[in-house]
């Protein structure tokens, strides 16, 4: 990594070219996937970090963290099917037992902490969202860019020159899910639970976090890496 222009770079790049920087960014609360696009400095700034120390953790991590699938050159449909089975599989898995946990916690401790029956229902409401969202990724837009990308003539063409609204619309519920997520911390203190937190409480808030780190992998991949790719495709289909 070029660390005279790293600085300058945005945050989704470093993210994909540097392997453990999504990592690191995630840590210090780096928004890499639906604000990667600001440069690193401009995202330190925005979260009060300093950017020298970012850098230098940036710079240790260069070459020795390993290597990431370099996912701008992974054909359309395999990324597409990583991303169903990776990351829509893991939000079906943990749904339920999230949802569970939230409704033990809320019976148990609802009355004495009220924020508990709000996180409830952004998370329901969160969940619902992105099962609605996976489906019409799963059933439509995902095989209509694996068919585009796989064209070879003018007949798949139409097919990639209609991929932009249905792209734009996604990128949008993403960012409904990023102020789902963003509500979630701010409730639960940064994923701190409080001292008279029970065994499930405790669970839960490590649950969310680990749904919110995989959310942000999640929407960086389909933000940053497929659906430029596939908009590139509907740009050279008009040309």
């Amino acid at each position: 990594m070029d660390i005279a222009t790293a600085s300058t770079r945005s945050v989704s790049d470093l993210a994909l070219e540097v392997p453990g920087a999504a990592a690191a960014f995630e840590r210090l609360g780096i928004d890499f996937c639906c604000g990667g696009r600001r440069s690193l400095a401009d995202a330190c700034k925005a979260k009060g970090l300093e950017l020298a120390p970012v850098l230098a953790a940036l710079t240790a991590l260069d070459g020795t963290a390993p290597a990431e699938p370099q996912w701008r050159a992974v054909p359309l449909g395999e990324l597409t099917q990583h991303i169903a089975r990776r990351h829509h599989q893991y939000v079906r898995a943990e749904t339920p037992r999230l949802t569970a946990w939230l409704d033990k916690v809320v019976a148990a401790h609802g009355e004495r902490h009220h924020e508990l029956a709000t996180l409830r229902a952004v998370f329901l409401r969160m969940s619902g969202d992105l099962a609605q969202h996976m489906a019409k990724e799963e059933m439509i837009l995902f095989p209509a860019i694996a068919r585009a990308a796989s064209g070879d003539g003018a007949a798949d063409a139409p097919t990639a020159a209609v991929l932009a609204q249905p792209v734009r619309r996604m990128m949008a519920e993403h960012d409904v899910a990023g102020r789902d997520l963003a509500e979630m911390r701010q409730l639960t203190g940064e994923y701190q639970p409080p001292s008279d937190a029970c065994t499930t409480w405790r669970v839960l808030y490590q649950g969310l976090a680990q749904f919110e780190a995989d959310m942000h992998q999640h929407v960086h991949l389909e933000n940053n890496v497929l659906f430029p790719r596939a908009l590139e495709l509907g740009a050279e289909a008009r040309a």
